[in-house]
């Protein structure tokens, strides 16, 4: 103790002496510290973060990717996918105890709650009736959609989450249960998300709505039983004991004979696309984090941001002249 004493004054008067040298080395390491742990922070929000979901250890994503949204013809890895597709998927797949398919990506759509004069563009974001049982996603307030409300015949709804139910509707209780009108057609507002559920992908506008998915012929664009339409991701959740050993190749082969059989691509679009046939495959990759868009987007601007603030921190210190 006695010489980190003597150490600590020497360090004192030799920083009185050079009072620009001192301010300098100070300053580079506060840089280096503070950058280091402002970019860790971020790079542990959008990389490493996962989903605030029950158990996301166990949660597995077919497929890759995210060049799109829709796409028309063969992917390569394939990422997206058409809703006879998933459903094709789905009943090959049963070492999952869900597995649920979502629109890729968000889009806006006018809605107002019933007896208001204006509507809002709010981000909406269809989903199978098991999405929120597959993630463990429970309710704040009322309930959450569930198989019985995805059928054609049932009556639309809709989940609305906290931040909207709080920002905008002042965390009216009444907000559930009543009717919004979503693109012309009376919804009911069955529930509310927790917080800090921002969906099955990290990003800077996450939903405000999300519907069933039958209910996409309604208000959405006929995407529903199109084959050549792939604008859903699938993510689900392992059984217990299962692994997902050999369900890539598998899958591949569904997909295949799914594109020579029922795809609907055009004749004209065959000859290549049966070229094409051995580029097409499924990976199943592990989906605790959810859907990486902004991972793809920044995960490796964030990263060299991380390396060059280590670097300041490891730079010679001047030398001081006295």
């Amino acid at each position: 103790m006695q010489e980190l004493f003597k150490n600590f004054r020497y360090a004192l008067r030799q920083f009185r002496k050079a009072p620009v040298f001192a301010a300098t080395a100070i300053l580079t390491m506060a840089l280096g510290i503070g950058g280091t742990t402002a970019i860790f922070t971020l790079i542990h929000a959008v990389m490493l973060r996962s989903l605030p979901v029950a158990d996301p250890a166990s949660l597995y994503r077919i497929g890759e990717g995210d060049d799109c949204c829709v796409e028309s013809g063969p992917q390569g890895r394939w990422g997206f996918f058409s809703f006879p597709l998933y459903e094709r998927l789905k009943a090959n797949a049963p070492e999952f105890e869900e597995l649920a398919a979502f629109q890729a990506g968000w889009w806006r759509r006018s809605v107002r709650r019933e007896h208001e004069l204006a509507a809002r563009p709010l981000r909406s974001e269809f989903v199978t009736g098991n999405y929120f049982a597959m993630l463990g996603v429970r309710a704040f307030g009322g309930r959450m959609i569930t198989p019985e409300d995805d059928r054609a015949s049932a009556p639309p709804v809709a989940v609305m989450s906290h931040r909207l139910w709080q920002n905008t509707y002042g965390s009216d209780p009444t907000v559930v249960g009543s009717t919004f009108i979503v693109e012309g057609h009376a919804f009911t507002l069955i529930g509310v998300a927790p917080p800090g559920f921002f969906g099955d992908t990290l990003g800077s506008d996450p939903p405000d709505l999300w519907l069933p998915i039958q209910q996409e012929p309604l208000i959405g664009g006929g995407l529903l039983r199109q084959s050549v339409a792939a604008w859903l991701r699938v993510i689900g959740r392992l059984r217990p004991g299962a692994t997902v050993a050999g369900m890539g190749p598998r899958l591949t082969g569904v997909l295949s004979q799914w594109i020579q059989t029922d795809s609907g691509y055009p004749a004209n679009w065959m000859p290549q696309i049966m070229r094409d046939l051995p580029k097409q495959v499924i990976n199943v990759i592990p989906a605790g984090a959810g859907v990486g868009v902004m991972k793809e987007e920044y995960g490796r601007s964030l990263e060299l941001l991380l390396t060059v603030c280590a670097l300041v921190l490891l730079l010679p210190a001047p030398t001081s002249r006295t």
